[in-house]
């Protein structure tokens, strides 16, 4: 949950104490995915118990310290309770660099590597961010995809985890626009849509809009020159914008989970030996501006941007409210029960076409981790754990058990078949 504003007096007022209510032995720090940061922070809870459970952040959704204790929410007098079935009362996260994070965390952020600097962590002692405290554990983190699945030119010089295991949820994946080119593309594809469609027809599949798979590897594979980058936004709605409209990209970064998922499924990067390189992020050129945005809230703001073309690739979690942007079906196939957003008209689970099998764009998460005792088992608890958190808490996440398909355990590049 987002930090109320009696949250952040509350931390502020415990400035001004030397120590933390907690032990650093009994601090656990984790980087990684952001996406299933919500369904997280619900087993954590659900350790917790009958203690108080409380989460501190930065103000944003993407740094949280979350803490089991005893007698209130104030951190300084408060009493730390370990997480049921680990040596853990405390977990500060930083999510703010994606997914490939958490192996940057596990090898100590090497200098001069795709590896951002080092992560800092919200402090509830002092309220503010700071580095993981002398004697804390790193505990790794959950990851969109496996380490491998990164393309080695993101991996050189940064040691494998030792451990990397199935989280045991998969995590769908969708393409999202802006209103403009939304407008734009359903305009263009109205004679091929369903009868009777209206372009506020959100919910009805047939009435959405196709991204066609090699559309968005080329926009994807850049390079300059190919059609793409000629047309701009052109090339998504032929009929309706001039050639050479500007068209944004909303890149994510490289070491972004849901960026190296996008590289895997429409330009085969890892899994074939012929795939197809990749944009650099931020190589704009000809009438596309490729970004290189280091959060999903950055894709979304772009896609927010009133009157301007944009196509990004986001987790299918992604189900606010208040939000101009559309999804639109790749290949044919719809995501999400509504193109818009929190669409009031629907109940919205962003699996279903998933858990049957007709949908495939979706891969299984991770967690890259030491391995070691105290990590271990906290991982098996929050594991265990995910198990139980309501069907379709978070938008476009599902357990292994509540469908027939798999990606198999070991590689993102088993094709998804039933079991």
């Amino acid at each position: 949950m987002p930090i109320s504003k009696i949250m952040i007096a509350v931390a502020a007022l415990s400035a001004g104490h030397v120590m933390a209510a907690t032990a650093p032995a009994n601090i656990a720090i984790s980087s990684g995915a952001s996406a299933s940061k919500n369904n997280l922070k619900i087993v954590l809870q659900s350790l917790c118990g009958s203690n108080t459970f409380t989460e501190y952040t930065d103000g944003t959704s993407n740094v949280s310290t979350y803490v089991c204790s005893t007698g209130g929410t104030d951190y300084a007098s408060s009493s730390p309770v370990n997480f049921t079935g680990t040596a853990f009362a405390e977990l500060r996260m930083n999510v703010n660099g994606g997914s490939f994070t958490a192996a940057c965390l596990l090898a100590n952020w090497p200098a001069g590597t795709s590896c951002p600097v080092a992560d800092q962590y919200w402090d509830p002692a002092a309220a503010g961010m700071a580095a993981a405290p002398t004697g804390s554990v790193v505990v790794g983190g959950l990851m969109d995809v496996e380490p491998t699945a990164f393309l080695q030119s993101v991996r050189s010089g940064i040691t494998t985890p030792t451990s990397v295991i199935s989280a045991k949820f998969g995590q769908a994946f969708g393409v999202a626009v802006s209103g403009a080119l939304y407008s734009a593309m359903f305009a263009d594809q109205q004679s091929k849509l369903g009868q009777g469609c209206t372009e506020t027809a959100y919910s009805r599949p047939e009435c959405v809009p196709v991204i066609g798979k090699a559309q968005m590897a080329t926009i994807m594979a850049g390079g300059g020159g190919n059609a793409a980058y000629v047309k701009g936004a052109n090339f998504l709605a032929p009929s309706q914008l001039a050639a050479g409209t500007q068209l944004t990209y909303a890149r994510r970064v490289d070491t972004s989970g849901t960026q190296a998922s996008a590289q895997q499924y429409f330009l085969g990067n890892v899994c074939n030996t012929n795939g197809i390189t990749v944009v650099g992020a931020g190589a704009s050129a000809g009438a596309i501006t490729v970004t290189a945005l280091p959060t999903t809230g950055g894709v979304r703001t772009l896609l927010n941007t009133a009157g301007s073309y944009v196509v990004g690739i986001m987790s299918g979690e992604n189900n606010q409210s208040g939000q101009t942007w559309k999804w639109v079906r790749v290949g044919g196939m719809h995501m999400a029960e509504s193109a818009l957003p929190n669409d009031a008209a629907v109940t919205f689970s962003n699996t279903a076409t998933a858990l049957d099998g007709r949908y495939d764009y979706w891969f299984l998460s991770r967690v890259a981790k030491p391995n070691v005792t105290a990590v271990n088992n906290f991982w098996t608890a929050v594991i265990n754990g995910f198990a139980n958190v309501p069907v379709a808490n978070t938008k476009g996440l599902f357990g292994v058990a509540e469908t027939a398909y798999t990606r198999g355990t070991s590689s993102a590049c088993q094709p998804i078949t039933s079991n």
